[in-house]
């Protein structure tokens, strides 16, 4: 019985240390991207349907000069109706900050009666789930909030 007690709390320590250290952040990062430009793509049935796609492209800046350019391709997978009155998009983002770094952001996102942007002041939260150069390896999540004149704040935090 004492043989079992001893593996069973250094996996229970080894748990505890690993959830304790992943909550870390190690770093942040904000952006700024005045208003994209974006392309709707009507897949399917006309009208907001499952499958719809929109797609953005804008430049981005942050602190220490940082320059670059955000893509991305949102679709839609829950529609807007009389019970519910959200879209909800799935997206894959790309942030190519030059010079081989980019971040890579993936996850979901509420849109208020199929609007085509974000609710202002209304912060999103997605996944960091990769990067390349100065990101490599990156994890974390992302908040996006879009602000009155069409422009978005981008606020990283990285776990590694």
């Amino acid at each position: 019985m004492r043989a079992y007690s001893i593996p069973l709390m250094l996996a229970a320590l080894s748990i505890a240390a690993f959830s304790a250290g992943a909550a870390e952040i190690k770093r942040t990062l904000k952006l700024y991207a005045p208003k994209p430009v974006w392309s709707h793509l009507d897949l399917g049935t006309e009208g907001p349907t499952h499958g719809d796609m929109r797609i953005f492209e804008g430049a981005v800046t942050g602190e220490n000069g940082i320059k670059g350019v955000i893509h991305g391709i949102l679709i839609t997978v829950g529609i807007a109706d009389g019970k519910n009155v959200h879209e909800d998009r799935s997206g894959q983002i790309h942030v190519d900050l030059g010079g081989g770094s980019s971040i890579v952001i993936a996850g979901r996102s509420v849109f208020v009666d199929n609007s085509p942007e974000m609710a202002v002041d209304a912060p999103q939260i997605r996944a960091v789930i990769g990067g390349t150069g100065d990101y490599i390896g990156a994890t974390g999540q992302v908040t996006t909030t879009r602000n009155a004149d069409g422009s978005y704040e981008i606020f990283f935090e990285f776990l590694n």
